[in-house]
């Protein structure tokens, strides 16, 4: 496969100084390679002059690498990490898969040079991509955008929250505007990948996820994100926009995606137990489940994933939120046996919650009283942290006392 640097020269990209020639004026690059010759489109004319609209429609039968695209068919999970019930109700036509691409990475001249969007629609999912051809055409481009979007719409976006929106409401406010995207609700799939696949997978980078998740493998076209910005500003010098073909593509292909992996994601969270197999991701659903409400669900998952390989330090994890699960529905019982399980372990937590359980639950104290002097000589043993000279020796030590008084042993 050719170089990205090979790739770049045909497309009459110049690196470095030794191969400058001098420049063709812009008229005449932009009638041989103008961006309506090098990625065919439309012209829109709006109320506030030309936009350059190009489309592309995929079939709900063509696969996006290993599957199908599709909307999730239950969204109330992933609603629920979100902190939005309106995710789960909204029709799958109304949802907005977005992504820009920006001539820097911030600043307050900095602006989206090419928008993409996507929907799914009747037979299949369509994306259309805004691209300026010039600065003056901002406004334009701004008005189509506004178009696009109604008051019912969601949101999904790839990093959005900390890129593209306020990249959008800059350029709105520069032109005396609000974003129409703001009060939308809105889905940032950056930050639910982090949290499910951080022990998984050496990258949450949307490329990756493809590659790792989805089975999809980009074609040379591709071009790295971090090169469309020069190449964007070179167009904006020469008026050739061959190379920024590659730049269509790379936007189109994050829009794609991101509908895919919003199927992926929302999947794995209704079926866990059918659909993963790793035990770091199947413990990353469980505390997901657990810190947005679905603690019974959050219980099946955690003792689906005591059955998986686990790094050691993750496994007393699981047991301490299993556990903790357990005593807040009340089921002591349950909880003890995994206290137990850790405390063989060495766990100080867990004799802690052991001796509770003898002294507050059971009274027997002289139970809770072994397991409360077993803990201090736990923390005793080993060199301590400043955590548990702070924290749990004090609180050991008075327990112990309270015990012993208790038991008629103390003076």
């Amino acid at each position: 496969m050719a170089s990205l640097s090979d790739r770049l020269k045909a497309l009459g990209v110049k690196l470095g100084a030794g191969e400058l020639t001098p420049k063709q004026p812009a008229a005449v690059q932009q009638v041989a390679f103008g961006i309506e010759q090098v990625v065919p489109g439309r012209v829109q004319p709006t109320d506030f002059g030309e936009a350059y609209v190009v489309e592309h429609f995929i079939p709900a039968d063509e696969p996006h690498g290993q599957h199908l695209l599709r909307f999730p068919a239950a969204m109330q999970r992933m609603a629920a990490w979100a902190g939005d019930t309106r995710l789960a109700l909204i029709p799958a036509e109304r949802f907005l898969f977005l992504d820009t691409e920006a001539t820097g990475l911030w600043g307050s001249g900095t602006m989206a040079f090419l928008i993409g969007m996507g929907r799914f629609e009747a037979g299949g999912f369509r994306c259309v991509q805004l691209f300026l051809r010039e600065p003056a055409e901002e406004r334009a481009m701004q008005h189509l955008l506004d178009q696009a979007i109604t008051p019912d719409d969601a949101l999904v976006t790839f990093n959005g929250k900390s890129f593209d929106l306020p990249l959008l409401a800059n350029r709105y406010l520069a032109n005396g505007l609000r974003s129409p995207l703001r009060s939308l609700p809105h889905i940032d799939l950056l930050h639910i990948a982090r949290r499910l696949w951080k022990d998984l997978l050496p990258s949450r980078a949307l490329g990756d996820l493809e590659a790792q998740l989805l089975g999809i493998t980009r074609t040379g076209e591709d071009l790295p994100g971090w090169l469309l910005p020069q190449l964007f500003m070179d167009y904006m010098h020469t008026g050739d926009a061959r190379p920024l073909a590659g730049a269509f593509y790379h936007n189109r292909m994050d829009v794609v995606s991101m509908a895919s992996l919003l199927e992926h994601i929302a999947r794995k969270l209704e079926t866990p137990m059918e659909l993963v197999q790793h035990g770091s991701e199947m413990a990353a659903i469980g505390r997901l489940l657990a810190d947005t409400g679905f603690a019974e669900e959050a219980i099946e998952v955690f003792q689906g994933t005591l059955s998986m390989e686990l790094p050691d330090e993750k496994r007393g994890q699981l047991l301490e939120r299993l556990a903790a699960l357990f005593r807040r529905r009340g089921n002591y019982e349950a909880a003890l046996q995994l206290w137990l399980q850790a405390a063989a372990d060495g766990q100080v937590y867990a004799h802690v919650e052991i001796a509770k359980y003898y002294e507050h639950k059971t009274r027997e104290y002289t139970l809770a009283l072994e397991y409360t002097v077993t803990a201090l000589n736990v923390v005793r043993r080993k060199r301590p942290t400043h955590f548990e000279r702070v924290h749990w020796e004090p609180q050991l030590q008075q327990r112990a006392a309270r015990l012993e008084k208790k038991l008629g042993n103390g003076k």
